[in-house]
């Protein structure tokens, strides 16, 4: 009997030993099973977050590539055009306009680029003038009325010096002169007194035309800052106005007879136009460097009336390039000699 119990309790023992076995070897299994899920879902994850970022990669690629490689190019809209234009485009727009403006004048020898917007201001008032016309005339002072822009003059001793409405000798300039021998002056008109150069070049003229039977003197030639101003104001006072006196009378440090390179000849006045001596010095004058200061029909430009007794001593070069021009002292001075001087 006892040994039988004893039977029977091996075998439950050996029995409990296997179910033991077996459920730890279930738990085992379970748990590998468990681990190996979870690592497979964990590979899992992170496979499908690498496709994920390997996705989105494309993605982006697709995307940079549609917007900078395969889109249409934008036209270029013209900004004249364009109702939305901005005010720093027009600015930019009209800039460009001024520049173009300034280049079509600045291709002349004779541009100043200080002149450059009365240039653009005068071509504009005067739209039927071409670019040498502007220049020339801004040059002048003409895009000022007379006496509106005055520069005292610098080059006072230059045989070729403009003295004019735009321009003014200094107030104590005095030149060096000679007085002309009394067979050279007209009669009854006093000493007359130029510089040596014009001088001497009055006498070949006044010899010259002697051997043809003519007799051209000087009748007005050195006149005084002082005395041309008192004159002009005596115009004044006599009642004439002034429009009338600046035509035919120079303000103080504006006439060319401040020089002593001017000279009225024969006589000062339109009789003149009736003498065999004017229709030889009109003609040959230039041969010995005079010029006829005031030609008609410049009024506009130089300021006087016709005065075709007032010759200018400028040198035979010159006075030859001024006759064989037909331009005025003016225009000539600053689209020939000016530009030379500054080179």
């Amino acid at each position: 009997m006892n040994y039988n119990k004893r039977r029977r309790l091996l075998f439950l023992t050996f029995f409990n030993i296997f179910l033991l076995a077996i459920l730890i070897a279930c738990t085992g299994l379970i748990n590998r099973c468990d681990m190996t899920a979870v690592i497979d879902r964990f590979r899992g994850n992170d496979n499908a977050a690498r496709d994920q970022i390997e996705n989105d990669v494309q993605a982006e690629n697709k995307q940079n590539s549609t917007t900078h490689d395969n889109a249409p190019e934008k036209p270029e809209t013209d900004k004249q055009d364009n109702p939305q234009q901005t005010g720093t485009e027009k600015e930019q727009v009209q800039g460009s306009s001024g520049e173009d403006a300034g280049s079509k004048y600045s291709l002349l020898p004779y541009y100043k680029p200080e002149n450059a917007s009365r240039y653009e201001k005068y071509g504009l008032e005067n739209p039927d003038f071409d670019e040498k016309r502007v220049v020339a005339d801004v040059n002048i002072g003409l895009d000022y009325p007379f006496y509106g822009l005055i520069k005292e003059i610098r080059n006072y001793n230059d045989i070729t010096v403009l003295v004019n409405k735009y321009n003014k000798l200094p107030d104590n300039y005095e030149p060096e002169l000679e007085k002309l021998e009394e067979r050279y002056c007209a009669p009854g008109r006093g000493a007359q007194y130029l510089r040596k150069e014009a001088a001497d070049a009055f006498r070949r003229m006044h010899e010259d035309a002697k051997k043809e039977g003519l007799n051209i003197t000087a009748f007005g030639t050195y006149r005084s800052i002082p005395t041309q101003q008192k004159i002009w104001e005596n115009a004044i006072n006599s009642g004439r106005i002034q429009e009338d006196v600046d035509s035919l009378n120079s303000r103080g440090g504006h006439s060319e007879h401040h020089t002593g390179l001017a000279v009225d000849v024969v006589i000062n006045d339109y009789s003149v136009l009736d003498t065999e001596e004017y229709q030889w010095y009109k003609d040959r004058a230039h041969e010995y460097g005079f010029i006829i200061r005031y030609p008609e029909g410049k009024e506009n430009i130089t300021g006087y009336k016709y005065e075709p007794w007032h010759l200018r001593y400028v040198g035979p070069e010159i006075a030859k390039g001024v006759y064989e021009s037909g331009l005025t002292y003016e225009e000539y001075y600053v689209t020939v000699i000016e530009p030379n001087m500054q080179n």
